[in-house]
Formats: C-alpha cells, sequence, structure tokens
C-alpha cells in the first residue's frame, strides 16, 4: 500500500511537538509498526474526531497486517473527511487484499469522483475490475489510465501487461499481442510478459513464434514451471516430441507433484509410441490428482496400446464415472469389446458413441477393421 499523507483538512490535530512526545517522529528507518499503532490508537483515543489519527491508524494496521481491523478504522476516517481521495485509495487497496473487489472498485471510484487524474487509483481500478472478470470494462478502465500524462515508462508497461491480459481473456488475440508488445516496449525484462505474449500466439496456432516468446521468457525466469509446461506443449504440437519431453522433465524437477505436468509427459510418450513410459506417467498423475478423467482416459489408451484391453476399460470406465459423457472413451471400449469377442457390449458402447457424436463415429467405425459391420446395429 503506498500511503500519502491525507490529513491536510482536519477540525483538530496535536501540535508536533506532542507527535514528537508521543514518538511519532521516529529517526529509525526501520517502522515500528505495532508501535505506531499504540501511538495512533492514543491519540484517536484523546481527539476521537482526528481525522488524522484514524486515516494513519489504519495505514499502520494495515501494514501491520490486521487487514479487518483496518478496514473499520478507515471508515471512521472517510465518515470524518470523506474528500480525501488517497484514503479511498488506501482503503480500496486493503479491500482488494481482503478479496473484496467489488467494494474495492466501489472505492477506487470514489478516490476517482474526487480526483479525476487520480493515476494510482485508475490502475487500481483496471486491476480489480480484471480480478473481477469485468473483462470489458476492465480494457476501457486500461485506455483510460494510458490516456494519463503520468502513464510513462515502467507504470505504462504494466498497464499494457493488464489490457493485453483482459483482451486475452476476451479471445481478442491479435489486439492482446499488440497489448503486449507495447507493454515489452517499456518493460523488456518483464518475463511474465513474455509469457503472456507467447500465450496468445500460441491460442492463435502460431506455434513457432509463441515457443520463441516462451523461450524468452525462460531466460528471464528458468524457475517458473508453467513456462516449461507450455514450451513441452508447444514443442509437442510441433511434432518435437524428444524437446517436448525434455521441457516436461524440466516442469517436473521443479515441481514434482504436477499432475498436469505428469500427463502432457504420458502423451508425448504417446506420440513416441513408448506406450509402458507413458502408461508411468499417467500413472504418477493419477497419484497427484485422483480424480482427473483425462488421465483415466489417456491411461486407458495406453493399456490399450500395450494390448491389455480389460485393464484399459476398467481405466475408461473410472475415466466415465467421473465424466460421463465422453463419446471418445465410448469408442475406445466399444473398440476393446470387440478385441475381447464380446460383442453385445462393444455394439451398446458404440451406440453411446454415436449417440453423442454421430457426424464422427459413424464414418470412423465404418473404416475400422475392428468395428466394421456393428455401426448398424448400433445405430
Amino acid at each position: 500500500m503506498d500511503y500519502v499523507d491525507v490529513s491536510a483538512h482536519t477540525t483538530w490535530e496535536p501540535a508536533r511537538s506532542t507527535l514528537y512526545r508521543w514518538g511519532v517522529f521516529s529517526v529509525s528507518a526501520d517502522v515500528d509498526f505495532e508501535h505506531k499503532i499504540s501511538i495512533y490508537r492514543q491519540m484517536s483515543r484523546v481527539k476521537p474526531d482526528s481525522f488524522q489519527a484514524w486515516s494513519h491508524l489504519g495505514y499502520y494496521l494495515a501494514q501491520a497486517g490486521h487487514y479487518r481491523e483496518a478496514v473499520g478504522t478507515y471508515a471512521r476516517a472517510i465518515y470524518i473527511q470523506a474528500r480525501a481521495p488517497r484514503v479511498w485509495y488506501n482503503y480500496a487497496t486493503l479491500l482488494e487484499k481482503l478479496g473484496w473487489y467489488c467494494e474495492a472498485v466501489s472505492s477506487y471510484q470514489q478516490a476517482l469522483a474526487i480526483s479525476p487524474s487520480y493515476f494510482k487509483a485508475m490502475h487500481g481500478k483496471c486491476r480489480t475490475l480484471y480480478r473481477l472478470g469485468r473483462y470489458q470494462e476492465a480494457v476501457a478502465s486500461y485506455d483510460e489510465a494510458l490516456a494519463n500524462p503520468l502513464a510513462q515508462g515502467e507504470a505504462a508497461g504494466e498497464l499494457w501487461y493488464g489490457r493485453g491480459k483482459s483482451l486475452l481473456k476476451l479471445q481478442q488475440l491479435p489486439q492482446a499481442v499488440k497489448s503486449f508488445e507495447s507493454a515489452l516496449a517499456t518493460i523488456p525484462q518483464a518475463h511474465k510478459v513474455w509469457a503472456s505474449l507467447g500465450q496468445a500466439l500460441m491460442h492463435q496456432h502460431k506455434d513457432a513464434s509463441a515457443l520463441k516468446k516462451f523461450n524468452k521468457a525462460l531466460k528471464l525466469a528458468p524457475g517458473i514451471t508453467q513456462y516449461w509446461i507450455h514450451k513441452g506443449f508447444l514443442l509437442r504440437r510441433l511434432g518435437r516430441y524428444e524437446e517436448a519431453l525434455g521441457a516436461f522433465d524440466e516442469a517436473i524437477h521443479l515441481e514434482p507433484t504436477a499432475a498436469k505436468t505428469w500427463h502432457h509427459r504420458g502423451l508425448t510418450l504417446m506420440n513416441m509410441q513408448t506406450y509402458p513410459d507413458a502408461h508411468d506417467s499417467f500413472e504418477q498423475a493419477l497419484k497427484y490428482q485422483a480424480y482427473d478423467h483425462k488421465s483415466w482416459l489417456s491411461l486407458g489408451w495406453a493399456l490399450e496400446k500395450m494390448g491389455d484391453h480389460e485393464q484399459a476399460i476398467e481405466a475408461y470406465n473410472k475415466s466415465l464415472s467421473i465424466e460421463p459423457d465422453q463419446s471418445f472413451a465410448f469408442y475406445r471400449q466399444a473398440r476393446c469389446y470387440a478385441i475381447l469377442k464380446q460383442t453385445h457390449s462393444a455394439v451398446e458402447y458404440l451406440r453411446r458413441a454415436i449417440a453423442l457424436h454421430p457426424e464422427t463415429y459413424i464414418p470412423r467405425s465404418q473404416a475400422d477393421p475392428v468395428l466394421r459391420g456393428m455401426q448398424t446395429k448400433a445405430i
């Protein structure tokens, strides 16, 4: 919280000599927040209508992590003096810390109603609208903030970055790319912006370009697991499976219990046709996230490729118990039952797959030598 003295308009404040005697002004660079809190508590008792006492008490309570008590204290300061934009700003940042985002937006708006060009309040409002998922409003607020003369240098870069994230959420991908590029013009060492730019390009299937952005992000911040996962995903999509496997291994080294990484590693091994290793990766994924229907589905697929059709059916059943309407799982089960010569069950599961997506599974089953001829019974 960036506090600025807000005590210009009050009816009474203690004399400076009194403040020195109480210990408000300290020669130490390290602030003892609890000591400051006790001082301003004393001031608020001596003069309950002191705006300075309540506003400073709220600030130091917040700095000491006493957020809920600080809320009531700021409310008292605002009751005494409602035309102090910096107190509204401090109050808003406190509400944001507590996750009370709707109230925080209202408080930022109060600060801006008093001081329309208050840059920090503009930025805070943008950020909180994003957190609320009100992305269109956030973009409009970012545009207003970027028009402020104070939107220069790093501050402008952060605004362009926030604007880009909002556009990314709105799936306005070309505009998001432009915003991230504008951010990098002023904060070129911000790994989060390089990664977000990579993500926007990835969603446009510009995989080679996206990969370069994630490589840049990793050069700046090699310890972030998610960057390695995105890199591995892109490499896999580009067909560079060995490199993808290396990226996922780096991610696992950083975060060994990340189920999603183990799952992507398994899919890469499936692409490499090393099915036992893929099976082991899917089992690791399920060890850390047992109710992930995708990992059960992939485990079934690996077991099927390994020729263990009965265990594959069990894995598919586990996946379907978590997410019931999966046409792919039904289709794979139909194939397993057909291979096991259980024709009745094969027809039943093929029927379920076709019922969900006839446009996919009627022609696929007609072309599938394992299921050929069964589709007429399943329709």
